[in-house]
């Protein structure tokens, strides 16, 4: 498994393959923001997302540069606040989502760690499955819809 800094740096690197498979950041109104290893670009420009829990649907707005975790964990919606816990203090919130296959097709492919935290994390994973903390918001995503699937729930000894 990961340390938290590795899946950290794992998602900048994946971040900025997609920035830079947009084109340049200073032009298109985005700002760097600090991070342990350096700069990331996070746009000012919103997109509108669907996510859907539990048959009902909640619109929220996020940042493109954004990963979903961060963007259900601070929707101000409580049911979908409730439904994106921290994992633990250094991996912050996150939550089981699938997603539409056209997302799913912008998506760098899993790492075998990547398979294994899902496995570990999510109530029947499927090919469509990803944790909320590895989807980086993208302009491509605009509208679309996600669902919030079940966590495994955690075990004490």
């Amino acid at each position: 498994r990961r340390c938290a800094l590795c899946r950290e740096v794992y998602h900048t690197m994946a971040l900025r393959q997609a920035l830079r498979n947009l084109g340049g950041g200073a032009a298109r109104g985005m700002a760097t923001v600090a991070h342990p290893t350096g700069p990331v670009w996070v746009s000012s420009k919103m997109i509108n997302l669907t996510v859907v829990l539990e048959g009902q649907r909640f619109p929220v707005k996020g940042k493109i540069g954004k990963n979903l975790a961060e963007v259900i964990s601070q929707s101000g919606i409580a049911d979908l606040v409730a439904a994106c816990p921290s994992i633990s203090l250094g991996k912050g919130p996150d939550t089981h989502v699938r997603l539409p296959p056209s997302i799913i097709a912008m998506l760098p492919e899993l790492s075998l760690e990547q398979k294994s935290y899902i496995g570990d994390l999510c109530e029947n994973p499927s090919a469509i499955s990803r944790m909320a903390s590895m989807v980086t918001l993208l302009p491509e995503m605009d509208g679309s819809a996600v669902a919030i699937e079940a966590n495994r729930p955690f075990r004490t000894p």
